[in-house]
């Protein structure tokens, strides 16, 4: 018969080989004689935990610490039972504990980044998680863990790196290329985001991550029809997950199918009701009703769960200002809206600031650089090409509602946002080979090749069309260069009442890689470099290559603006871009169900529904 200390290693030899049984036989033996024998429960327990006999596991592991509160196993092993019951404060309790007791292992550093990223403490997580990759820099899956608390902290790219280790480590695995994707997606980088799709579509087609990652590029990258079907193979695939049918939801609401968009928000709000992403879809498809109060007060409810990640409450925040502004309680909806903020400022960790004297500095060096002269001294190296259409002017100030309008006409194409210039000439010195102050000298060469691709580009995402619109509302810093670029090109410039502007950015969620939210006096300043920006172009650039449109104007009287725009485009009338809301185009804007009817006048002097309330917003009632 074999004697204690063989039947340990006998059991410790088979439970390191994956043979739980025999494991637990020999440890079984060892406790027939010694009931209390702490070595021989350990290895039960720890095979209850494979086996996943989570309660009989939590039972030895509590009289393992009775007879030795010190036992850093017990302590580690309980932690991770009581997490995977749910039972996170107790589970992060006896995490710390284990970390106290040996603050050198790696896997209770791990183990204790676990518990707080379960408790959506993001920075305690990542403050663990690198701590056991400094002890164990070759393990893959605590670099998968340092991403995932990345990503809660906003700092999609440092998330995009640590991911891209775990693939790096091997072996290479669905989830992490998920994981990197959905990195890329909050970037964004549609392409990246693609790729790491069509990876895992490669290892497993019947993957319902890899058909909920493509769905989401395409319907980003403006291929809303193809998103669509990769989103209902996900459902297909897996029926239960909320994801795939919000993001259903956003592909119809995106085609203009608003009541279908509707129906998948709600089935989504009915599988996963703890979430933020479809209540914010559901309230932006339509303008929200008495009816719709119960979900209203449920988002008033998930928005105290502090369960739920940040993200999702930003998301709740959001979506409860929209509901609240349309059923009138606006002191109500501002509360919602600021606290939006706060936390979309609180989760922008790695973005930089938002920097008020660099954003003045390029005002000034636009300003100074690109006069008449120097514009005209270049003119002949641009192409001849009157194609692209630009759509400027501040962020919702109505640019979707113009490309729109032209894009229905039958010999226009609409590209969405482009981000070719602001990735190639948005900090504007890469245009130049020399920039100093008193000698600036455009890298003609460089750009002649910008202008060819960027042709090219749009050549592909509107095949056939004479004119094709680009929407990117910040190429408004670029117009000197793109008048160089393109003498021929019609710019449009979108101006709408600056009070409404600034506060419908405020009501909006701004892209993850803008820091506009900490503050109104941010919004504020941005604002008014853009007023000096595009005073100086329209002292500055040829007349008859920018259209001013005021959003008010164009709303309240239609057809004379309509056709004043179609007419400045050089374009034939067509009837239809009357009908903007017809436009089978897709669109992304945060209000897809506004442009989706006909136009409307609510929104202007929506200012008035919060004066009390516009804080710093008031200061530019003088810019009107």
């Amino acid at each position: 018969m074999k004697d204690r200390d063989e039947l340990l290693s006998t059991a410790a030899e088979a439970q390191a080989a994956g043979r739980f049984d025999e494991a637990e036989r020999s440890a079984r033996e060892i406790l027939a004689s010694d009931p209390t024998d702490i070595e021989a429960m350990l290895v039960v327990a720890i095979v209850r935990v494979n086996n996943n006999d989570l309660a009989l596991a939590e039972a030895i592991l509590r009289q393992i610490l009775q007879l030795n509160p010190r036992s850093f196993d017990a302590n580690f092993w309980l932690s991770a039972v009581l997490r995977r019951l749910g039972q996170l404060p107790e589970a992060l309790e006896m995490g710390q504990r284990a970390v106290m007791q040996d603050d050198k292992n790696e896997h209770a550093l791990n183990q204790l980044g676990m518990c707080f990223l379960d408790m959506n403490r993001a920075e305690d997580a990542f403050t663990s998680f690198r701590r056991a990759i400094q002890l164990a820099p070759t393990v893959g899956p605590f670099y998968d863990n340092v991403g995932r608390a990345l990503q809660l902290l906003g700092r999609h790219t440092d998330a995009i790196a640590a991911f891209r280790q775990v693939l790096a480590i091997g072996p290479v695995k669905v989830g992490a290329l998920f994981r990197l994707g959905d990195a890329y997606m909050m970037l964004p980088n549609v392409p990246g985001a693609a790729q790491c799709a069509r990876a895992i579509l490669q290892m497993e087609p019947d993957s319902p991550h890899g058909n909920l990652l493509l769905a989401r590029a395409l319907i980003a990258d403006g291929q809303v029809g193809e998103g669509a079907k990769f989103a209902q193979r996900a459902i297909a695939l897996a029926p239960s997950n909320a994801v795939p049918v919000a993001y259903f939801g956003r592909a119809l609401q995106s085609l203009g199918k608003i009541a279908d968009a509707d129906v998948q928000f709600r089935r989504s709000i009915e599988l996963e009701p703890r979430q933020g992403f479809a209540y914010h879809a559901l309230v932006h498809n339509r303008k929200v009703t008495e009816s719709e109060r119960p979900y209203v007060e449920k988002m008033k409810e998930l928005s105290k769960d502090r369960g739920l990640p940040r993200r999702e409450i930003i998301q709740l925040e959001y979506g409860l200002g929209k509901a609240l502004e349309d059923l009138g309680e606006y002191e109500a909806a501002m509360s919602h809206f600021d606290e939006a903020n706060r936390i979309d400022h609180e989760l922008k960790v790695g973005v930089p600031p938002f920097n008020k004297e660099q954003l003045r500095a390029t005002a000034d060096f636009l300003i100074a650089t690109f006069d008449s002269r120097f514009i005209e001294s270049y003119q002949a190296i641009g192409s001849e090409s009157d194609m692209p259409i630009f759509v400027v002017g501040m962020m919702r100030s109505g640019t979707t509602l113009a490309e729109q309008i032209i894009s229905s006409h039958s010999q226009v194409g609409g590209a969405g946002e482009q981000l070719f210039w602001p990735e190639n000439a948005g900090t504007i010195e890469k245009a130049f080979s020399s920039a100093s102050a008193t000698h600036k000298v455009l890298d003609t060469p460089r750009l002649k090749k910008l202008i060819d691709a960027y042709l090219d580009l749009l050549g592909k995402v509107a095949p056939g069309k004479l004119r094709v619109v680009d929407k990117m509302n910040t190429n408004y810093l670029l117009l000197g260069l793109l008048n160089i670029a393109y003498p021929n090109a019609r710019i449009v410039h979108m101006r709408r009442h600056p009070v409404d502007t600034c506060l419908s950015i405020w009501a909006t969620p701004v892209a993850g890689e803008i820091d506009l939210c900490g503050e109104k006096e941010n919004v504020v300043f941005a604002y008014e470099q853009y007023l000096r920006v595009m005073e100086h172009w329209r002292a500055t650039l040829p007349a008859d290559r920018l259209l001013e449109v005021q959003y008010e104007e164009l709303v309240s009287d239609q057809e004379r603006l309509t056709r004043q725009m179609i007419e400045f485009c050089g374009l034939p009338w067509e009837d239809a871009c009357m009908r903007p809301q017809d436009n089978t185009h897709s669109v992304k804007t945060p209000s897809v169900w506004q442009v989706r009817q006909p136009m409307y006048k609510t929104s202007m002097q929506r200012w008035k529904k919060y004066e009390p309330w516009l804080g710093p917003f008031a200061e530019l009632f003088g810019a009107a």
